[in-house]
């Protein structure tokens, strides 16, 4: 390691001190002094001749320092001082922002409940259906079986009866209103009982046309031999009857 300028002056300062002290503590021999005075003489000779030495060599190592802009070496404590950890900045998507926005937002004490008054259950004040119906499926000959042309064919539809009155044996029966009859018997009076609420299945006997085709067929109820009672949300609408007939390319 290499000593720079000023500290080997003052090196060399110290080594001179430490010679001067030597020097003075050893008294000549044969001086005819009082030993004790020639001593302390010796003394301050050297002390001023050191300090003399100390002065010019610090006199120097200043101008040295100054000359060359580099700080004399001091014995002042550092505090070495640590920065706080940086948070790490946190940057929020628009969509988050939005769904944080909404979250904090504080629900409209004017928000429409989701139950409102009209769907609380309260009966309605309609009088209900005497005689009403609802279809539930074809037990035979569903939409668009294909047939042979003049086949005999015994449609039968399963009905539900859904008004407030029974459907009792021989005071009802099925009628034809319109399409194609494919030599079905209109009306055709109903044999059985069907309480409110029971389920019932209803046949009435047709023939295929000979001719091939597409062919489409509308039935009800008659109550009455009068009042016409079909399926849906009024009990207005038919239930019917449809067949493709070999030989023609069935219709959409």
């Amino acid at each position: 390691m290499k000593l720079s300028r000023n500290h080997a002056l003052l090196l060399m300062a110290a080594v001179l001190l430490v010679v001067a002290i030597a020097c003075v503590r050893s008294a000549p021999l044969g001086s005819d002094e009082d030993p004790a005075r020639a001593t302390e003489k010796v003394a301050q000779t050297a002390d001023a001749q050191i300090q003399q030495t100390l002065d010019a060599l610090l006199g120097q190592a200043t101008l040295e320092s100054a000359a060359t802009n580099t700080p004399l070496p001091t014995a002042t404590a550092t505090t070495e001082v640590t920065a706080p950890p940086t948070t790490p900045t946190v940057t929020l998507e628009a969509a988050q922002l939005t769904a944080l926005a909404a979250a904090l937002t504080p629900q409209s004490a004017t928000a429409t409940p989701e139950a409102t008054a009209t769907a609380t259950g309260v009966p309605s004040t309609a009088t209900p259906a005497c005689y009403a119906a609802r279809y539930v499926y074809d037990e035979t000959y569903p939409d668009g079986t294909r047939v042979d042309p003049g086949q005999a064919m015994a449609k039968t539809w399963r009905l539900q009866n859904v008004g407030t009155c029974d459907w009792r044996a021989g005071q009802y029966e099925l009628f034809f209103v319109a399409g194609d009859r494919m030599s079905g018997t209109s009306p055709l009076t109903i044999n059985q009982n069907v309480p409110a609420g029971g389920y019932a299945n209803f046949t009435v006997n047709l023939s295929a046309p000979t001719t091939p085709g597409t062919y489409h067929g509308d039935w009800v109820l008659r109550f009455d031999g009068t009042q016409q009672v079909g399926v849906g949300p009024d009990f207005n609408l038919p239930f019917w009857v449809e067949v493709v007939v070999r030989g023609a390319t069935p219709s959409p």
